[in-house]
């Protein structure tokens, strides 16, 4: 690790502490059904823990993860393949954690070296994620959400359909609760995603995420953005990981 992304002591605790914590949910014993919902339980826990260190981040995994499986199921992935997306919408910004404290919420503009520190987050997060076996396919899917479909993202500059399908939806639904949290608009956020098409965004996913948010139940998901933004953030029930058909 370059010696100038080496988290606060703070961060450096929490970090050890994730470890652990992913090592017991990476070696535990239950039936399947019962072992998915419990790392997802505690996959929710830790990203709160996460988040509470990124400025303007609360909620943001969470929901994330919501619009990320609404194109999911629209697409019709296998199970698996929602239940990796949802773990990686969940902790995609844990590489954040390894970045310079002034670097976390701070504005434009960067330095070069600034810059290239923060475009290495997908990278460091995936590499704190990929000796856990349950969370290697999600870790390859972090490693690529800031890939763009015109080959222009970072940090390996991958295009088009050579990023991986799921990381594709997972910039997509990052980019759009980013935005709307940012602005408060849905209808800008919608707008912009739609500009960004077949440049920054898969053309044929963000086309499909357009429609599905412009007919989405705006009411629900103004209470989830609401009860997810504030610091009370209710305690999840143990349910099971959503499942597309």
């Amino acid at each position: 690790m370059h010696q100038s992304t080496l988290p606060t002591p703070t961060t450096t605790q929490l970090v050890r502490d994730l470890g652990r914590q992913l090592f017991a949910l990476d070696t535990l014993e239950l039936p399947q059904e019962s072992l998915e919902a419990v790392r997802l339980l505690q996959l929710r826990r830790l990203t709160r823990r996460i988040e509470t260190f990124i400025p303007g981040h609360f909620g943001h995994g969470e929901r994330t993860a919501h619009y990320a499986l609404l194109l999911a199921e629209q697409l019709r992935l296998t199970g698996e393949q929602c239940l990796h997306l949802q773990y990686s919408a969940l902790l995609h910004d844990i590489g954040l954690l390894m970045m310079p404290e002034h670097l976390l919420g701070a504005a434009a503009p960067h330095t070069l070296n600034e810059y290239a520190l923060i475009q290495s987050h997908p990278r460091e997060g995936a590499a704190l994620l990929t000796p856990y076996s349950f969370l290697q396919e999600p870790a390859r899917l972090i490693a690529h959400h800031h890939e763009r479909w015109d080959g222009a993202g970072y940090p390996y500059g991958l295009r088009g359909e050579y990023i991986p399908g799921s990381a594709r939806i997972l910039a997509i639904a990052d980019a759009f609760d980013s935005i709307v949290s940012r602005t408060n608009s849905w209808g800008s956020a919608l707008r912009t995603l739609r500009a960004s098409s077949g440049s920054q965004f898969d053309p044929t996913f963000c086309a499909m995420f357009y429609d599905l948010l412009q007919n989405h139940d705006h009411d629900r998901a103004g209470q989830m953005f609401s009860a997810t933004s504030t610091a009370t953030y209710p305690e999840p029930a143990v349910d099971h990981p959503a499942v597309c058909p």
